[in-house]
């Protein structure tokens, strides 16, 4: 979640409504619940299952500072990379069923402006990691959910999506959706899963609808 200064105000709000409506979503299909990171908050939320607990765990969170939206990354893929090393491990010495018992992931990125940081040459690197070890086009997305009109942040945002698989010859693991103040079913759908299905990140939720 972008907590940069920038979102203070009516864009705080909607963030936090956009992120009530996703976790109450996303927790139907993972019992585990979803983990809420921040990019300047470095108090993190995990385990949060339904729309409720958003709301209280917002209460006394105000948006501060800029936005560093690759050094967050960098450390919550960091993170489960670490995960999916262990398991090629496991795998190349004969646990053949290591890299099954992990999990993908899904990292959602609700913001409101360009970063102050790189977040492209992170995405790369882990790319190219994935491809580098044959993980599955599904193991990891990365999806950026913009809210407000801010056309600087609308530019970076399609060129990180339209442009990086092109430009550094990698799998596509980014999507990007404009929050409009309200989550229909073809949005959400396009939000929990254009970072890993083609097919939604190019022609929408309603490619999955039925």
């Amino acid at each position: 979640m972008d907590d940069s200064s920038s979102m203070a105000g009516s864009l705080w709000k909607e963030a936090k409504q956009a992120l009530a409506t996703l976790a109450g979503v996303a927790s139907q299909y993972d019992a585990n619940g979803v983990d809420i990171h921040f990019l300047n908050h470095y108090e993190s939320i995990t385990g949060v299952t339904d729309s409720k607990a958003v709301h209280e765990q917002f209460t006394n969170l105000q948006p501060r500072g800029p936005t560093p939206i690759g050094h967050r990354l960098d450390i919550i893929l960091g993170d489960y990379f670490r995960d999916l090393d262990a398991a090629k491990r496991q795998e190349d010495a004969g646990d053949y069923f290591a890299r099954k018992q992990i999990k993908p992931v899904n990292v959602i990125i609700i913001t409101d402006g360009a970063p102050t940081d790189d977040p492209e040459s992170v995405i790369v690197s882990f790319a190219k990691r994935l491809d580098a070890d044959k993980w599955p086009l599904a193991q990891v997305g990365i999806q950026f959910v913009q809210i407000g009109n801010s056309r600087r942040a609308t530019q970076f945002l399609v060129e990180l999506d339209d442009n990086l698989k092109q430009t550094h010859h990698i799998r596509d693991i980014v999507d990007t959706t404009p929050y409009i103040g309200q989550l229909n079913a073809e949005m959400l759908i396009k939000i929990l899963l254009g970072g890993i299905n083609r097919r939604v990140d190019t022609k929408g939720g309603a490619a999955v609808m039925y």
